[in-house]
């Protein structure tokens, strides 16, 4: 029976150096062992605790984010010293001795044995007799030490992503007025019809908008980061940057702003956030949880004009066929539209929190 025991120690150390490798050396959406698993399946357990009439729901699912961090460190420093304790405990009395007095053999001891040497506090008490367990203990030392490293590491870089991707959503709430309004955002950029700046911002809205889906990407948990704040979410972002270049495309008069029209910036805007909100909704939503549309053509409609009206209104040429206008608009956005609902529910945004003026 001895071998099956060493066998799932080995076992549980490789699940967890695997996973360990997947989420922080390797890190792309779906590729953990474990760490996608457990982000999942916490969520869902925070977001059916949530709907209890006892607890702040938005307070409460803000807390999933650091949760997630905790746990996962907490399961691969247990696998680990697990996995080597189940390896040692065929060694207990033999290969590894008390320093003073006869040596226990039970599993509670080749755990103390394990979690102390993981720790790197040293041999304790108990003391390797053999080359072989000698060894074992220094690579069970240095995979501790190099465990804490890498999870310190890891930490620092997905709350450095977080802080990132907080300051552009809040960089793109106050450009919108507070209002998460695209149309709002554009009269502001090129008030009384004047956009000669505003292919840079356009384009640094681009590059911003990419990065941020990269590093949800490149850190899954981070989608986790559920913050009371609606105007924080994935969704709301996405939904101001796309929303802009398919008002761009639709809404200004094409000739008279062609240079802004035909830009890369507004191409990368467009384009690369679709193509973005496609790659993290397979990663992210779960199977079952089909994205659709959650307003009608006629809603959309209404909003495009209201959009013009807001553009007129700040001495802003438009497009002299409305209706063929907003043809476009409808067609674009039917396009990029069921993603962002798919991530404002997935985590459990109502869509008046992430397009509030579109309620009016």
């Amino acid at each position: 029976m001895d071998w099956l025991v060493l066998a799932g120690g080995v076992g549980l150390i490789l699940l967890a150096l695997t996973d360990l490798f997947l989420t922080v050396l390797y890190p792309r959406s779906s590729r953990g062992v474990l760490s996608t698993l457990l982000n999942q399946g916490i969520w869902q357990l925070f977001r059916q605790a949530s709907y209890s009439p006892w607890v702040d729901r938005d307070r409460l699912l803000s807390y999933c984010g650091p949760t997630l961090l905790v746990v996962i460190v907490i399961v691969w420093t247990t696998l680990l010293i697990g996995g080597f304790a189940l390896i040692v405990w065929t060694a207990l009395g033999s290969g590894i001795q008390a320093s003073q007095g006869s040596t226990p053999t039970d599993f509670a001891t080749a755990l103390y044995y394990s979690g102390y040497t993981f720790t790197t506090l040293g041999t304790g008490d108990l003391v390797p007799k053999t080359g072989t367990y000698r060894l074992l203990m220094i690579l069970e030392a240095a995979l501790g030490f190099s465990t804490f490293t890498l999870t310190l590491t890891y930490f620092l870089s997905v709350y450095s992503a977080l802080t990132r991707r907080n300051t552009f959503a809040l960089s793109l709430h106050h450009r919108t007025a507070s209002q998460a309004n695209a149309a709002e955002f554009l009269a502001r950029l090129g008030a009384n019809g004047d956009f000669s700046g505003a292919r840079q911002e356009v384009a640094d809205m681009g590059r911003n908008l990419l990065e941020l889906l990269e590093s949800h990407h490149s850190y899954p948990v981070l989608h986790y980061f559920r913050f009371q704040e609606s105007y924080y979410s994935l969704a709301r972002i996405a939904l101001i940057t796309v929303d802009t270049a398919t008002l761009i495309k639709s809404a200004l008069n094409q000739e008279k702003y062609r240079a802004l029209v035909d830009s890369t910036g507004v191409t990368e805007l467009e384009d690369g956030g679709l193509d973005a909100l496609l790659q993290l909704s397979d990663s992210f939503l779960p199977d079952g949880h089909s994205a659709h549309q959650n307003k009608s053509e006629k809603e959309w409609r209404e909003w495009y004009f209201r959009a013009v009206e807001r553009l007129q209104a700040a001495n802003i040429e438009t497009t002299p066929a409305l209706e063929t206008g907003a043809d476009l608009y409808i067609s674009l956005r039917q396009k990029w539209n069921p993603y962002v609902v798919g991530f404002a529910e997935y985590m459990a945004y109502r869509w008046s929190e992430i397009a509030p003026v579109e309620r009016k």
